[in-house]
């Protein structure tokens, strides 16, 4: 499923983009060598970024209780 249909960024292209430290919508599109065009896609990129956010400091969370 594409993401951005401007730039042709699909789901996982933006997953991958924020593991490998894309904290912004605008992150996202650098890493693939592009620009947001019309800004359709920017709260959905946005709303990944937080989730993945949320779940990294989940299993952060989760350790530190453990440790």
């Amino acid at each position: 499923m594409f993401v951005c249909n401007c730039n042709g960024i699909r789901c996982g292209e933006v997953q991958e983009a924020i593991q490998s430290g894309a904290r912004t919508p605008q992150a996202v599109h650098r890493r693939r060598g592009c620009k947001a065009q019309c800004g359709r896609c920017l709260p959905e990129i946005a709303d990944r970024i937080r989730e993945a956010r949320a779940a990294d400091a989940s299993a952060e969370a989760a350790v530190m209780k453990s440790a």
